[in-house]
């Protein structure tokens, strides 16, 4: 079973199944077609394999619907706050609305159903007594999504170590999913150069340098070989690994880092 599966468990039997993907997609308020367009720039096909858990939804898109979600929380917590410190009627809070999906984007919300649910968060965060009132025009503060606060994530470094750089650079070639890469990019670990209509190549850069040395624990398989080595010590270039048997291999980093495996 996919380690991205839930299970529903009713009276001790399995009553239901859906992918941790489905469930944080649905909880952003986003369709599949929403998901893959506004969220992760990827086929719509693809979104619905995930929800279904035909296929694992790979870390990364994971990780875009979690931010998401702490996103949208976010900017209900904010707008309440705004509102509460603007309103001028004692008790009664004014809160503007978006009137289509092209207005909510405009406001950094991948659809009107996301920004509805942070509106939602916002109510909730009012006093109990409180007379709330929902507009869609007027000179009021508008509700709007907070930039992401990327964090790199263990799946950030597994792309980055996978990715075969030749003289500081990783060509992709063709109409392939980029997602992942723009990810780095985002976080500074790499910068796209577009060499064709169809092939990007990706320069690391001196923070992906970084984040790409070598770690005690990743693990090293070399071409036309079948043993899986594990790093057990790192001391400034020099690498010392060890093998299923216990025997142990030197070797340079700067020689090894393109023969990285996820073990």
């Amino acid at each position: 079973m996919s380690p991205h599966v839930l299970q529903s468990i009713t009276t001790g039997s399995i009553d239901a199944m859906t992918s941790v993907y489905n469930l944080l997609r649905e909880a952003c308020g986003i369709s599949q077609a929403e998901a893959a367009e506004h969220v992760h720039g990827t086929r719509l096909d693809t979104v619905k394999s995930w929800s279904s858990d035909r296929r694992p939804a790979p870390g990364w898109a994971i990780n875009h619907l979690q931010s998401l979600h702490r996103r949208i929380h976010a900017a209900g917590i904010n707008y309440a706050e705004v509102i509460k410190k603007q309103s001028t009627e004692g008790n009664t809070f004014v809160l503007r609305i978006a009137t289509s999906d092209d207005d909510a984007r405009w406001n950094g919300f991948p659809s009107l159903s996301a920004q509805r649910l942070a509106l939602a968060i916002a109510i909730s965060q009012l006093p109990d007594d409180a007379d709330i009132r929902i507009v869609d025009r007027g000179i009021l503060p508008v509700l709007k999504l907070p930039p992401p606060v990327l964090t790199p994530t263990e799946t950030d470094r597994k792309v980055l170590m996978s990715m075969k750089f030749d003289r500081g650079i990783f060509l992709t070639r063709g109409n392939v999913n980029r997602r992942k890469f723009e990810r780095l990019e985002e976080l500074g670990w790499v910068k796209h150069v577009s060499v064709s209509l169809s092939d990007v190549a990706y320069h690391i850069t001196e923070k992906g340098r970084k984040a790409r040395q070598i770690k005690i624990g990743d693990h090293f398989h070399f071409p036309g070989n079948d043993v899986i080595y594990r790093v057990t010590t790192v001391r400034g270039d020099n690498v010392i690994l060890v093998d299923a048997e216990g025997k142990k291999s030197q070797a340079l980093a700067g020689d090894i880092d393109n023969c990285w495996i996820d073990a």
